[in-house]
């Protein structure tokens, strides 16, 4: 398990979903560069009853962005 930094407007990751039931440890870095969480961490999608890594996402029909990504985007 990792670290890694993303942004929301830079692609829908399940870390950022608010249909993603996981504690990928989202902590906020700055406007630019956006979050740093864990990857490598395993949560339930509400949306497709799965399990998903904290770092999938990418095209997902059912992503909608959480409170915190929210306010990035």
């Amino acid at each position: 398990m990792g670290k890694n930094t993303a942004h929301p407007k830079n692609g829908s990751k399940c870390a950022f979903c608010k249909r993603w039931n996981g504690d990928a440890a989202l902590t906020f870095k700055s406007p630019v560069v956006g979050f740093q969480f864990s990857t490598g961490v395993f949560g339930k999608c509400m949306a497709t009853n799965s399990n998903q890594a904290s770092t999938n996402g990418a095209g997902c029909k059912n992503y909608e962005p959480s409170v915190e990504a929210s306010r990035l985007l």
